[in-house]
């Protein structure tokens, strides 16, 4: 059968998975490349890169391959979002918890609301068509945020093409200033992240929260929701107007929550409101896995 689509192509291999890709690192992101044991010659256009038609006047012409090209594409998108390395398994698909992994008896109390959350990122990232809605992943730390949005990232990239980016908030901070020291302005950084179709933050409202840091978030919200353009986010903050106005004055644990900053006063009402537009916002409701790794050792 001949084959004409990138996806009407699987082989068995070990050394892929089927993916048709293999992800290694270079520096501290993830970096993807074609695999050498199933895909090293494109079985469409046996390595020549175009295939060859006859059209509708009976000439034989010559096309790009769909099939390698594609994979190309695929895996340029990919390896330009600059997925950390350390979230390079990240996937949707097989997305486990350690205890999930492991088999362990109760592992569905371990993962609270992981598998329902997973999901409907699963069928948003499949069915994605540009200007989509995004999400804010809300919750404590180390409940698989950040492994999920690396996920979407990567289904969206390695799977449908789309071109996209993840950063984590801090680091962008860190490159501006970098930046500064090599005499570029900001513009040159913050450009191309106010155009690309998806953008993912990790970690929104992290930072010493100067009117600096505020004035970034902002004009990157601000540019992203004036274009219509996809924005997913992480947060550790609690995304209620006022902690202190929404609590239980007898928990335990009230002074500690009442004095935690929310993500409003992390971001300004204005950033907030926005991102209320632009997003759903999920909680993430499971259990610190860091933490239960560290009591296992």
């Amino acid at each position: 059968m001949k084959i004409q689509h990138l996806d009407d192509y699987t082989a068995a291999c070990p050394g892929c998975d089927r993916a048709r890709y293999t992800i290694g690192a270079r520096g501290e992101v993830a970096h993807a490349e074609i695999c050498q044991d199933c895909f090293a010659v494109c079985p469409a256009c046996q390595g020549q890169e175009y295939t060859y038609e006859v059209d509708e006047r009976g000439y034989e012409v010559a096309r790009q391959c769909t099939v390698c090209g594609a994979l190309k594409r695929r895996i340029q998108a990919f390896n330009d979002a600059r997925v950390p390395y350390l979230h390079r398994r990240a996937t949707l698909e097989g997305f486990r918890t350690h205890r999930a992994r492991q088999g362990d008896a109760g592992a569905g109390d371990a993962i609270g609301n992981l598998p329902r959350v997973r999901l409907r990122l699963f069928h948003w990232a499949k069915n994605f068509s540009p200007g989509e809605r995004g999400y804010l992943l809300h919750g404590s730390v180390g409940t698989g945020k950040t492994h999920l949005l690396a996920g979407t990232i990567r289904h969206l990239t390695l799977e449908k093409g789309i071109n996209a980016r993840f950063i984590e908030f801090t680091h962008l901070l860190s490159a501006i200033k970098e930046g500064f020291d090599q005499g570029r302005g900001e513009t040159s950084i913050l450009g191309p992240l106010s155009e690309v179709p998806v953008l993912a933050i990790d970690e929104l409202g992290k930072g010493r929260n100067t009117e600096w840091q505020l004035s970034i978030i902002d004009e990157i919200i601000s540019k992203r929701y004036n274009a219509g353009l996809t924005t997913l986010f992480t947060t550790n903050y609690d995304v209620r107007e006022s902690a202190s106005n929404t609590l239980d004055v007898g928990s335990p644990d009230f002074r500690k929550m009442a004095t935690a900053a929310t993500l409003s006063e992390r971001v300004g009402d204005r950033v907030f409101s926005r991102l209320h537009e632009m997003a759903d916002f999920v909680h993430v409701d499971a259990p610190d896995y860091r933490r239960a790794e560290a009591q296992r050792r």
